[in-house]
């Protein structure tokens, strides 16, 4: 067999394997309703890794619809991490005319997915929902509860944009090191940092939401 782009395969994998370890921890380690929809981010997240790294190692035999998969599962994992957002905000009408906006983007990136097949779609609806939706509700619970657990998500997010720019411009050292290979190995930290600074939020929340025992009077 003919075994195109070994070390994207790689590259791939590895990313499948940290974001399924991550998805793992966040989803049994916490019982709020926020990590289990972070958990499943990663686990979207992995699930695309594992298949674009097979299309892009079977490419001369299966060609673009595994592709088209993982780019439609990448927009799934970053669905679920806008509808953890949504958890965060208390406002029953913001969160229903927000939940609306995500589905209906999110309906417009399949579209896209099915019409235009390329890249740049992914992209688009990663920058709309990662800085749009998650970044901002995050930054905004920051201003409302000045806790710095809310700040790190969008900090971290905006780490992203160095993997994404090699991956933009093309920036290789050869042909078996490309720009897929180089960004998925600087994707690796952003993604840890990334579930460090998300696992720290029902942290937050359950510390803020703990009713303190009440301390009976002394008798005089």
């Amino acid at each position: 067999m003919d075994l195109a782009d070994p070390f994207t395969f790689i590259s791939d994998i590895l990313m499948a394997l940290f974001c399924a370890y991550f998805g793992y921890k966040l989803f049994h380690e916490f019982t709020s309703t926020y990590a289990k929809l972070a958990a499943f981010f990663f686990l979207f997240l992995g699930f695309s890794a594992f298949l674009g790294g097979s299309a892009h190692l079977l490419d001369l035999y299966l060609g673009k619809n595994p592709h088209l998969t993982a780019w439609t599962m990448q927009g799934v994992s970053i669905l679920f991490l806008q509808l953890a957002s949504l958890k965060l905000i208390p406002s029953a009408k913001v969160n229903f005319i927000l939940r609306l906006l995500i589905f209906a983007f999110f309906g417009i990136f399949i579209s896209q997915i099915i019409t235009v097949q390329h890249f740049d779609v992914v992209k688009v609806n990663s920058v709309v929902g990662l800085i749009g939706i998650v970044s901002i509700i995050h930054i905004y619970n920051y201003f409302q509860e000045r806790d710095a657990a809310y700040l790190r998500i969008p900090l971290v997010i905006a780490l992203f944009a160095c993997p994404a720019m090699i991956h933009s411009f093309d920036i290789y050292l050869n042909k078996w090191i490309d720009q897929n290979v180089i960004s998925h190995l600087l994707l690796l930290p952003c993604y840890y940092l990334l579930y460090s600074a998300i696992k720290q939020v029902p942290i937050t929340k359950m510390k803020t939401q703990r009713v303190p025992q009440s301390v009976p009077l002394e008798e005089k």
